[in-house]
């Protein structure tokens, strides 16, 4: 099997062996829609997936029907399974979704949260920081981190079925985000953008301004959907 694609299964009788590597699986397609290793409208083959990661194709079926799940596959009749390729409209309704949903889990979450869980998103934010900063930084670790720290916030709210949508348009955004992320990698400005809204969220979080945060979010996002990089052909049939 090759570590590369670190699909890591430990024997252990306890365990859900096939769940624990459909789970592998797909991580390891994740990562390779991340890195642009699989593009968007590619027809995802079960057999030569199952050949190229060495496992069989009930893993494959299951970790397709995950994404398939997340909006990040679809079934065509005849064709098979194939990753979705996005308009410029579906980015903008996207964010749009997203700007209606995060603001609230931020803002119950500021209700919420406890000095232990602030001071690990604190850390959580250090780490992010300190990636964006490097001269060679990696616009995977950046969006993972990133993510890391949304979500470390949002789950305090206790609004799961939220969080679970908020998360399955995060993971169809995928394609856009990263690839126009290592674009803005190029601007120190931006970084430091970056750095101030975290540092603003926790802010709100540290005083428990539910207010501030949503208003705060809204903005934010607001300005992503105004400055969707609409005239680019890089990530959009």
């Amino acid at each position: 099997m090759n570590s590369c694609v670190r699909i890591r299964i430990e024997e252990n009788g306890k365990e859900d062996l096939n769940g624990q590597m459909s789970n592998s699986v797909l991580d390891t397609l994740l990562e390779w829609i991340m890195i642009g290793k699989l593009k968007m409208g590619d027809k995802l083959n079960t057999e030569e997936l199952a050949s190229l990661l060495g496992v069989s194709r009930m893993p494959i079926r299951e970790a397709l029907k995950s994404l398939e799940r997340k909006g990040l596959v679809r079934y065509v009749p005849y064709a098979g399974a194939r990753l979705v390729k996005l308009t410029k409209d579906d980015v903008k309704q996207i964010y749009i979704m997203r700007q209606a949903l995060e603001p609230i889990v931020g803002r119950e979450a500021c209700k919420k949260i406890n000095r232990s869980e602030l001071q690990n998103i604190e850390e959580i934010h250090r780490q992010y920081a300190e990636l964006l900063m490097k001269p060679d930084s990696d616009a995977i670790e950046i969006y993972q981190q990133n993510r890391l720290y949304h979500f470390s916030i949002y789950r305090i709210s206790s609004q799961y079925r939220i969080c679970d949508i908020i998360e399955s348009l995060w993971d169809t955004l995928s394609f856009f985000k990263l690839i126009y992320g290592q674009k803005l990698l190029d601007s120190q400005e931006a970084r430091l953008r970056m750095i101030g809204e975290h540092e603003s969220y926790l802010t709100a979080l540290s005083h428990g301004d539910g207010a501030m945060f949503e208003w705060l979010m809204r903005q934010n996002l607001a300005k992503r959907i105004e400055d969707i990089p609409y005239k680019t052909d890089a990530y959009f049939e």
